[in-house]
């Protein structure tokens, strides 16, 4: 299996049979081209499935939860249906992360270094390279309407705002603003003639548990906090380790904060929050007709256990994680050059060339 997500979030799924799965933008739906089969005439097109994510049939049911799993594994915003995720209940989607001077890291077997928000709803573990680090947090699954619940975090509302305004809305702002009025018109009227959806409080309260892997070259906000605090020890423990000659290295991934006195607001993170059962804009979804690697901007590629990272900006990065800890990292404009960053305590760094000439 091989897996693209785009920068639109949509995901590309390729299997070992020749199957393609993609999966929208929002999550809500997806088209399955069935593997051809070798008894038909080869001009035949192959087979294709669209349907919805959440009232997928048994038989694909499996590979639609992979697909969803691996979406929301990059995503900013998890799609979370509850037909296809199990729900328990919670209430909460405000944490608050330990202080400074009172947190007392968590270490794995392999040298990762953990912090876990005070109730314990959310945890951060930075990989042992110092370059990556892997979330776990409570989300309520997705719901048709905006429940009540406010997050109290700093960041609240600009997280609301970007869950809600899905990117299939921002695909075409042109023909958005030609067809307000007439889509306007057509809600209200429509909304008039059927009653409307009103979550339970049993609905508004089902959460699951989310998975993410980031790059501490790129981190979002509500992650900032946990993330400094967790580089500190591991700072301090490489700098013990390696010695002062061999010390701790200057990162991109480094965040400074003010240890001596963090506020209670500062340690205070809205998490994610799941989009829309119902994508608002589904008349946007576009798949492709054909089996060509896609053509628009890719984030992540996931290809037999090697995670490849695009990291966009003004100087686009190249991440490379193979699986056994360690990341290679393009050199910004150099983008010929790339270091091997190896978690045996940084004691080893390697920087090698390549070259697309033959």
């Amino acid at each position: 299996m091989c897996g693209v997500s785009s920068l639109d979030e949509s995901v590309d799924v390729r299997y070992g049979n020749g199957a393609q799965l993609q999966l929208s933008p929002c999550g809500c739906e997806f088209t399955l081209v069935k593997p051809a089969d070798p008894r038909e005439h080869p001009l035949l097109p192959p087979e294709r499935v669209r349907q919805r994510s959440r009232f997928t049939i048994s038989t694909y049911k499996e590979l639609v939860v992979a697909a969803l799993d691996f979406r929301n594994k990059y995503a900013s915003h998890p799609y979370l249906p509850e037909e296809l995720i199990p729900p328990f209940f919670s209430i909460d989607s405000a944490v608050q992360w330990p202080e400074s001077t009172s947190y007392e890291p968590e270490f794995g077997p392999r040298g990762e270094t953990m912090v876990r928000s005070e109730d314990g709803q959310a945890a951060l573990v930075l990989s042992p390279s110092g370059e990556e680090f892997t979330v776990e947090f409570t989300c309520s699954l997705s719901h048709n309407q905006p429940h009540n619940m406010q997050c109290l975090g700093r960041d609240a509302d600009s997280s609301q705002q970007q869950g809600s305004s899905l990117i299939c809305d921002s695909i075409s702002d042109h023909a958005e603003e030609v067809n307000q009025g007439r889509r306007s018109r057509r809600k209200e009227l429509a909304q008039s003639r059927s009653p409307q959806i009103v979550s339970t409080p049993e609905q508004i309260y089902q959460s699951t548990t989310v998975v993410q892997r980031h790059s501490c070259c790129a981190v979002a906000p509500m992650w900032a906090y946990p993330l400094s605090l967790v580089r500190l020890h591991w700072t301090a423990r490489l700098s013990r380790d390696v010695g002062a000659e061999g010390g701790s290295r200057s990162s991109p991934a480094d965040i400074e904060i003010n240890t001596s006195d963090t506020s209670s607001e500062a340690r205070k993170s809205c998490l994610p929050q799941a989009l829309s059962l119902t994508c608002p804009s589904p008349h946007w979804h576009r798949f492709k007709e054909h089996s060509d690697l896609p053509t628009e901007p890719v984030k992540i590629i996931w290809c037999q256990g090697v995670t490849y990272r695009i990291l966009s900006g003004a100087v686009p990065v190249i991440e490379v994680s193979p699986g056994d800890g360690s990341v290679i990292r393009s050199n910004g404009v150099l983008n010929s050059y790339f270091t091997h960053l190896k978690p045996e305590l940084q004691s080893e760094q390697v920087c090698f060339i390549f070259s697309s000439q033959k």
